[in-house]
């Protein structure tokens, strides 16, 4: 009897989660500068409001693998600081998408080459109040004030874009706002103010956005 009323509680419990389960379409626009010298590498993830990490939900492969060109073993931090701080470099989490391979195991956060003009994935998001979050960055991505010599291989520093997400998600849309920047050296998570003096790093993506 005790056997019973335990699965029961636990269908209950896995119905109402299945119930409750919110997917999404997050899209990533291709902007001017989506490719410049190299091909951009991005994260998106997802927090609570009280800031704490919950999943990725994508992340390109380069930067989850960290198979950098000409990279330090330990890759590079620099590149998508805010996400490898938040997730504790969750890297051997993630798994190839779309065409997964026989007996990967199930897991969030969705893995792809750069693509070459954007990209449109659908997540779940559950049916709490959360944040989304989005970082990008391009190497060697230089400009007058971030220069070869001060700057090394990352060049401007990662741009990074935010959104709160009710749990009574109404919008057709929502998109996410350019909020600050990564830190320069990858020695930090923390989101830093937006610089006047960034170029093309900000023409990254044209927009990013959550629809119903």
């Amino acid at each position: 009897m005790k056997k019973l009323t335990a699965l029961l509680a636990l269908a209950i419990t896995l119905a109402f989660s299945l119930a409750s389960a919110k997917e999404v379409t997050v899209s990533v626009g291709a902007g001017q500068c989506w490719k410049q010298k190299s091909d951009p590498q991005f994260a998106v993830w997802l927090e609570d409001e009280n800031g704490n990490f919950i999943r990725t939900l994508y992340v390109t492969q380069r930067a989850s693998k960290k198979n950098w060109r000409f990279g330090p073993k330990e890759g590079r931090p620099e590149s998508l600081p805010v996400w490898y701080h938040k997730s504790k470099n969750e890297s051997a989490k993630t798994k190839n998408s779309p065409q997964k391979k026989s007996g990967e195991a199930n897991i969030d956060a969705v893995t792809s080459a750069t693509p070459k003009g954007g990209v449109i994935f659908k997540a779940d998001i559950g049916s709490a109040n959360c944040k989304i979050f989005a970082e990008f960055n391009t190497s060697f991505d230089y400009n007058d004030t971030y220069t070869k010599k001060n700057s090394g291989v990352n060049g401007q520093p990662s741009v990074v874009y935010m959104a709160d997400i009710p749990s009574n998600f109404t919008e057709s849309e929502i998109r996410l706002k350019l909020t600050g920047t990564g830190s320069p050296d990858g020695s930090d998570g923390k989101i830093h103010p937006l610089s006047p003096l960034l170029t093309t790093a900000v023409k990254i993506v044209k927009a990013v956005t959550v629809c119903k």
